[in-house]
């Protein structure tokens, strides 16, 4: 279906896959002391909602409800009878924020009423490659009879954990075109994509659905719920109060995105993980990319090793975000690396 026929639209929804529930693992890093499940209101008629240390999002209008972020299947199948209950009517999109199985997953329990809606560059994310596709590199350890595929058996650490995630086929072992896909097994493909924005209008109520792929995730969407409300959803690459994750935090194109963010109209910011947000707080969040790159910047100035440079730049003005230990050293040698780079 072309974007013309869908945008500023309601459309009646039609049955997508059958399904049937699974419980999705969290990431192995997850740890946080948030726990338990909760539904809250941000304002106007936006809601978020909450398993443990992940976060979804969603606007109730007189004629459905658009949702952000299925989580995976045991926080969509909760979800779905928590929003029949309170709101007495259905979800008529869903929308991805990304690929990544421990956010995509679960769609499908909408899919009844609702329309899933993706980026186009999500299609390819999930598809499985080739049949002949071997085994990543990195893996290969873990195919202890040597024949290319990895049994229940022989699974360690992330593949053990999300096995099922993988096992696309359901034949017990993961081979090389499903251990290259990852554990995306439960994310149904979507059938409305786009690769511009586009604006939803349900029950009078807009909704932006805004492309804006990052290095942790080609496909990445931000979504803002407008009319009353002002409410800014993005998922994992901007946090509220906590350090962000990877070594690639500090990406010249990164941060020209984040202050693209940061223009928009809003007042409340919704990170998929961890805590509820401010459009300070996404100030915050860029205020210390840059300050690990000037910092990063002066200790190459003064003839700094990177690992000097990651064992000075401490960040003291951050050592109370969450993964402050955990990840402020990856930052500063990430920020090393790329301003050393072309030296």
């Amino acid at each position: 279906m072309k974007r013309s026929e869908w945008i500023l639209a309601v459309l009646s929804c039609s049955a997508f896959v059958s399904f049937t529930a699974h419980a999705q693992p969290g990431p192995l890093w997850q740890s946080t002391t948030y726990k338990g499940q909760e539904i809250g209101k941000l304002t106007g008629d936006v809601y978020y909602a909450r398993t443990d240390d992940y976060v979804s999002a969603f606007m109730v209008t007189r004629d459905g409800i658009v949702l952000v972020e299925p989580v995976g299947p045991e926080h969509a199948k909760w979800l779905k009878g928590e929003l029949d209950r309170r709101f007495h009517v259905p979800v008529k999109y869903v929308i991805y924020s990304h690929s990544h199985g421990d956010h995509a997953s679960g769609a499908a329990v909408f899919a009844d009423t609702a329309r899933i809606i993706g980026h186009e560059a999500l299609l390819g994310l999930i598809a499985l490659p080739p049949a002949s596709t071997p085994l990543p590199q990195n893996l290969k350890a873990q195919d202890t009879n040597n024949n290319d595929r990895i049994e229940r058996g022989e699974a360690q650490a992330q593949v053990a954990a999300q096995f099922d995630f993988y096992d696309a086929d359901g034949d017990g072992a993961v081979s090389g075109a499903e251990a290259t896909r990852g554990p995306l097994k439960l994310v149904a493909p979507p059938d409305l994509t786009y690769t511009s924005q586009v604006n939803i209008t349900l029950g009078g109520k807009r909704v932006e659905v805004i492309p804006v792929p990052t290095d942790h995730a080609p496909d990445n969407t931000i979504v803002r719920f407008v009319d009353g409300s002002n409410v800014v959803f993005a998922s994992d690459w901007i946090t509220n109060g906590r350090v962000p994750f990877g070594p690639n935090i500090t990406m010249p194109s990164e941060l020209e995105k984040i202050r693209k963010v940061a223009a928009l109209d809003f007042e409340h910011f919704v990170c998929s993980h961890g805590r509820l947000g401010t459009k300070a707080d996404v100030a915050a969040n860029l205020r210390y990319r840059e300050a690990v790159v000037a910092a990063v910047r002066e200790a190459i100035a003064a003839g700094k090793t990177l690992e000097q440079t990651r064992d000075s730049v401490l960040m003291n003005d951050y050592k109370d975000w969450e993964f402050y230990e955990q990840q402020r050293p990856q930052n500063v040698a990430g920020a090393y690396r790329l301003l050393t780079a072309s030296r």
